[in-house]
């Protein structure tokens, strides 16, 4: 896997490490979090490595996929893209 681009750089930033740039860029008062970019599956954490709810299976497709900005509510369009549970490893 290659090197993230350091956040400066990578105009996808917000789009998949929401809550790393919030760490390095801290919120000033009165300021809040974007609840779109929290909202992204791909800026959610990574789930069991065991779970197989749709959740769980869409957030790892969404983060190789940021770029296409996946929301919570994508989740049934993405789960429509994956291969059936148990097929993952047929081929």
């Amino acid at each position: 896997m290659t090197e993230p681009l350091p956040l400066d750089k990578d105009p996808y930033a917000l789009a998949h490490r929401y809550r790393e740039y919030m760490t390095e860029h801290p919120r000033r008062f009165l300021e809040y979090c974007n609840p779109y970019y929290e909202r992204l599956l791909a800026n959610q954490p990574d789930p069991a490595a065991d779970a197989t709810d749709d959740h769980s299976r869409a957030i790892p497709y969404a983060k190789v996929h940021y770029e296409c900005f996946y929301e919570i509510r994508d989740i049934r369009r993405i789960i429509t893209l994956l291969p059936p549970l148990g097929k993952e490893n047929d081929g």
